[in-house]
C-alpha cells in the first residue's frame, strides 16, 4: 500500500514538473517573439518575471520529486534537481533558437 502511494506521488510530481518545464520553454519562445519583432513594450517587462517564477517553481517541484526518490532508493538523490537546473538555465536560449528555426522553416 506505502508503495503505491509513493509512486503515484512521484507519477503526479513529475507530470506537474513536465508542465513547468514546459511553461517555461514557452514563455522563452514568446519573448524571443517578442523581441525579433519589437512588439508590447509592457509584455517585455513581465515575462523575465513570470519565467524567473516557473524557474523557481520547478526547482522546488524537483526537490520534492529527489525526496520522494530517495525514499526508495538513496542512490537516486539529486538527479532531477541537477536535471532541472541544467534544462531550466537553458530553457531561454534553447527556446529562442528554437523560435528562429520554425521561423526559418516556416519562411518568416
Amino acid at each position: 500500500m506505502s508503495s503505491y502511494k509513493i509512486e503515484e506521488t512521484r507519477a503526479l510530481l513529475l507530470k506537474i514538473w513536465a508542465v513547468l518545464l514546459m511553461g517555461l520553454y514557452g514563455v522563452g519562445f514568446l519573448h524571443e517573439k517578442i523581441l525579433v519583432q519589437q512588439t508590447l513594450e509592457a509584455a517585455e517587462e513581465i515575462l523575465p518575471d513570470i519565467a524567473k517564477l516557473l524557474f523557481f517553481a520547478l526547482m522546488f517541484v524537483s526537490f520534492l520529486v529527489d525526496i520522494v526518490e530517495m525514499r526508495e532508493n538513496r542512490n537516486k538523490a539529486y538527479r532531477f534537481l541537477l536535471l532541472s537546473l541544467l534544462l531550466g538555465g537553458l530553457s531561454a536560449t534553447i527556446s529562442a533558437m528554437q523560435y528562429h528555426v520554425w521561423t526559418w522553416m516556416l519562411g518568416g
